[in-house]
């Protein structure tokens, strides 16, 4: 029993990752989360799956990452977090809640107030300002992306 105490899941299978690397013999590996998030639309039987629950899940995310904040097993060490995902996915295969983990649609209007400040739209990620309906980007919107990825990245590291 390690007497630590959790305020959420993702924590708690981290700490559990680190612990388990650990019972394997190994003291020199770095758990980094590649991908974490939560569905703002989902099938009838996925009821967490609402634009609220998304903002609360990805805003309190973003509140740690900035507060570089560790793990109760590893206080002192912030945690490497890649939010899952930029866009909504229309056209990616299986339930509904598959295609809605975006921070934004892919007409580049945020999905749902994050907490971010914002002359635009207090509370809301900016809005994109896409200017070709083809598939083929923007160097505009590569940068916009670039940016985005830069913040976050930011925002991870000590």
């Amino acid at each position: 029993m390690t007497n630590l105490h959790y305020d959420n899941m993702l924590y708690a299978q981290i700490d559990a990752v680190h612990f388990a690397v650990k019972a394997l013999g190994h003291t020199d590996v770095e758990v980094r989360i590649s991908e974490t998030g939560w569905p703002s639309k989902g099938d009838p039987d996925e009821v967490g799956a609402t634009p609220e629950n998304a903002g609360i899940y990805n805003s309190n995310l973003l509140k740690r990452i900035q507060m570089k904040q560790g793990t109760p097993a590893n206080p002192s060490v912030p945690i490497d977090i890649f939010v899952f995902a930029l866009f909504n996915e229309d056209m990616k295969p299986g339930p509904i809640s598959e295609r809605n983990y975006g921070l934004y649609y892919p007409d580049g209007t945020p999905v749902y107030n994050l907490g971010i400040s914002s002359s635009q739209s207090p509370g809301y990620l900016p809005q994109m300002v896409i200017e070709s309906k083809s598939n083929v980007l923007s160097i505009n919107f590569l940068i916009y992306i670039l940016t985005c990825l830069m913040f976050a990245w930011g925002l991870s590291r000590p």
